[in-house]
């Protein structure tokens, strides 16, 4: 097996951020992490005299040569032989890509990346695919049988990649800055290992056709991964740390959070107790902003109707409005003989074009440009509706629109000429100008009450909206109607007195007008419509006591870890009972495990014992002459020793058996207790 870090950068370039490169820091590197296989991928540049010089520095490791492309705005590593008639060729076509990518924002097009690197079998193309920037899939679709690899970001998304018969073969590597001042304990240990013997392009591929021949570590498979640059293996599934007092475990979780810059989900050791009041409060805030997010996701829809309802005249004034008209009407007609010159002209009572709306065409050309966009769906929409016959579409709607939008605008101004003419005619007369009404408007003013009344009150109707599983809790979230004007406050309003707008809330736009007058913000109004109540509620239905606040809180927090690349617990014995530990967070836990790393600090033997774990370590504090030193044994739960990476050994019997139930002795004392009980 050959361990293999092909991404990394030596030369910093308008697409990286500024580092000054360091030889001495790469040849350690190398040297410590123990690396087989490297290939030096710049941004969008290729130092032919660099390169050089690395390959003449690392004289027992394979230097290959290789560049960082933007493509189509994602990132894409291509990486070629090492002989000099290979190189020559390569530096060539890598100072095409130079010329091109001028600043941050450049990328080449995929026809320009063909026409570059031409025959592309000749190279190791190797997308970033659970990394960003993402490769499109259409994009990977065009290269082909070109691609046999995607770059990820995580051990994580290595694992599933690795299960999934349709996934690209996962390979994971540093994306290492070469630079000044890095020290051995910051190098970075994300490689991947190839079982090849002979290393050229032509044997990486093979080995990435086969899943079988890629691991995260020396031996075949995925079930270990380094996590320290001095050796230290965790298990890509369930790890269980023990330790005694002050032996360095919280010391190595930090570690190994600090590895994983931010994409650790840490649940440190009594994180979870609620014993006071800032904790009981906690709660209720991280409750509160739950019930909001359900009243948005609840109400998303209704909202868009109340902004429209405000923008719309009310009742009152269409019907002002109206009167005036008539009024108008039946004046104009019954001094009829007052008219002049100027009233009997026909500009005098003319109404001005109707100026039209292009928003319906926006929507289709926003609904042609998502089909063609789409790349999940696209076989299926190519199927029915042809790529050539959807930009057909789009240029002829662009094109109406434009149409449209220039007609509008001559209407615009015929309007205004229209209005100028009218207003001097006024002037110039007696007899009475009929205002101008748009009824088309008025009727569907109208209607548009009518039906936000109907809407209005089925919103605040009693409703169960959700209901969602949580280990032995049940999240609820419902509608009611609001019940009195400080049953409003709860939506945050408190500086707002909402008594006469409530005393109004049988009657949707009397109330809605209420609100305004109120001072309501407009967009906070439609919140005031239906009351949504957000509850965790136990086994009996009850809403939650203050320990089980502390349970809830925990399994969401194992549950939101699915976001990040592994999931850290110390000591989660400290906040829960063994009963708890055991049916909920083992079984949570283990579900985890299955789709990340995850590691537990405990003294526990319904976690350490009962969970069943992958692979176990034990820290050890030593006292020298220099100090005190954290030492790590680890090994399968199956193997007789744990060891460190220096293959000293402890008995794992021992340790476990010391660790869980301090000690043989006790051990069967109570054994021999339960026994007792039992009989």
């Amino acid at each position: 097996m050959k361990r293999c870090d092909l991404h990394i950068h030596t030369v910093p370039s308008v697409s990286d951020r500024l580092f000054t490169y360091d030889k001495n820091v790469l040849v350690d590197y190398v040297a410590k992490t123990g690396l087989d296989v490297i290939a030096i991928t710049n941004h969008n540049l290729f130092d032919y005299t660099q390169f050089q010089e690395i390959k003449n520095a690392l004289p027992n490791t394979v230097v290959l040569p290789g560049i960082e492309v933007d493509l189509e705005k994602g990132h894409i590593l291509v990486i070629a032989n090492n002989d000099d008639g290979t190189l020559f060729d390569f530096n060539t076509k890598c100072e095409d890509v130079k010329n091109l990518i001028k600043t941050q924002e450049d990328f080449i097009t995929y026809d320009t990346f063909t026409r570059i690197f031409c025959d592309l079998g000749k190279y190791l193309l190797i997308p970033h695919y659970e990394k960003d920037p993402k490769l499109h899939k259409d994009i990977i679709e065009k290269l082909g049988r070109n691609i046999l690899a995607g770059e990820v970001s995580s051990v994580k998304k290595f694992i599933y990649m690795e299960k999934e018969e349709s996934e690209l073969t996962p390979v994971y590597f540093s994306d290492f800055r070469v630079e000044k001042g890095i020290t051995p304990d910051q190098y970075p240990v994300s490689h991947t290992f190839f079982d090849v013997d002979q290393v050229n392009i032509n044997t990486l591929k093979l080995c990435l056709m086969d899943k079988t021949k890629i691991s995260l570590t020396s031996e075949k498979g995925i079930e270990l991964f380094q996590i320290f640059p001095n050796g230290q293996m965790l298990s890509t599934g369930l790890n269980i740390m023990f330790g005694k007092r002050s032996t360095g475990k919280t010391y190595t979780l930090n570690a190994i959070a600090n590895r994983f810059e931010g994409r650790a989900k840490y649940i440190k050791q009594f994180e979870l107790l609620n014993t006071g009041k800032n904790d009981s409060d906690q709660f209720e805030s991280d409750l509160k902003v739950r019930q909001e997010n359900s009243a948005e996701d609840y109400l998303h829809e209704f909202s868009a109707i109340v902004t429209d309802m405000l923008k719309t005249c009310s009742a009152e004034e269409d019907e002002i409005k109206l009167q005036k008209y008539l009024d108008a009407v039946m004046t104009s007609a019954q001094q009829s003989d007052v008219n002049d010159v100027f009233s009997k002209s026909k500009l005098f009572n003319e109404s001005g074009y109707k100026e039209q709306s292009n928003d319906e065409i926006k929507k289709l050309i926003k609904a042609t440009l998502t089909l063609l966009e789409s790349q999940l769906y696209k076989p299926i929409i190519n199927k029915h509706l042809p790529e050539a016959s959807l930009k057909a579409l789009l240029k002829e709607l662009i094109e109406l629109c434009r149409k449209e939008y220039v007609q509008d605008q001559y209407f615009k101004e015929v309007n205004n000429m229209i209005k100028m003419v009218k207003e001097s005619l006024q002037l110039k007369t007696a007899a009475p100008r009929i205002p101008d009404i748009d009824l088309f408007h008025y009727f569907i003013n109208k209607k548009k009450r009518e039906v936000f009344n109907q809407i209005a009150i089925a919103v605040k109707k009693n409703r169960i909206i959700s209901t969602e599983k949580a280990g032995h809790f049940t999240i609820s979230v419902s509608a009611r109607p609001f019940a009195n004007a400080t049953d409003l406050k709860t939506v945050g309003l408190k500086q707002v007195s909402l008594i006469n707008a409530f005393a109004k809330y049988s009657n949707p736009i009397l109330y809605l007008e209420e609100l305004k007058t109120a001072g309501v913000e407009t967009d906070r109004i439609y919140k005031l419509f239906a009351a949504i109540d957000y509850r965790i509620l136990n086994s009996s239905g009850l809403p939650v006591s203050g320990g089980e606040r502390s349970e809830f809180n925990f399994l969401q927090k194992i549950k939101d870890a699915i976001l990040c690349d592994i999931l850290i617990i110390d000591e989660p014995e400290s906040s829960f009972d063994n009963i708890f530990l055991k049916n909920e967070v083992n079984k949570f836990i283990k579900e985890m495990a299955e789709n990340m790393p995850v590691i537990i600090s405990t003294h526990n033997n319904t976690i350490g014992g009962s969970i069943k774990p992958d692979y176990i370590l034990y820290t050890e504090k030593k006292i020298e002459t220099d100090g005190p030193h954290f030492n790590i044994y680890s090994g399968y739960p199956t193997a007789k020793a744990l060891k460190d990476v220096d293959g000293n050994a402890i008995e794992n019997y021992e340790i476990t058996l010391n660790s869980l139930e301090a000690g043989e002795q006790a051990y069967s004392e109570r054994k021999d207790i339960y026994e007792t009980l039992k009989n």
